[in-house]
């Protein structure tokens, strides 16, 4: 064996792992924007709520603003909202998944390496 060719068993094994992490940081992106546009709303929902009711809102329709009732823009971000928190625990829920699958992944891989001589470096 090559002292440049690593077996096809931990070839495959990095490949693996390489395609988890992207995976991971991939959803955990995706979990910082759902967070950040959740926080959003929950601030104009909380400004919303606090106006007089017979403040005039408008909201963005393509390239238009419509005239919407207070209770009707109340409405449409608690359902934005509610749509956005289930994303987010979607995401959280596929991110300890994927860092359970990872860590086993990790264990795997240096047990090839090991069973190949290949000395394992400690982070």
């Amino acid at each position: 064996m090559s002292r440049k060719t690593l077996p096809p068993e931990v070839q495959q094994l990095i490949v693996q792992y390489q395609t988890l992490k992207e995976t991971h940081a991939k959803i955990d992106a995706e979990l910082k924007l759902t967070e950040a546009e959740l926080t959003d709303v929950d601030t104009v929902l909380n400004t919303v709520k606090n106006l007089e009711d017979t403040a005039e809102l408008y909201k963005v329709v393509g390239h238009i603003l419509v005239k919407k009732g207070k209770n009707d823009v109340i409405k449409e971000l608690e359902e934005k909202k509610e749509i956005l928190s289930l994303k987010r625990d979607k995401y959280k829920k596929q991110l300890d998944f994927l860092v359970k699958q990872i860590g086993e992944l990790e264990a795997k891989l240096k047990e090839a390496l090991g069973r190949y001589g290949i000395p394992v470096g400690q982070a």
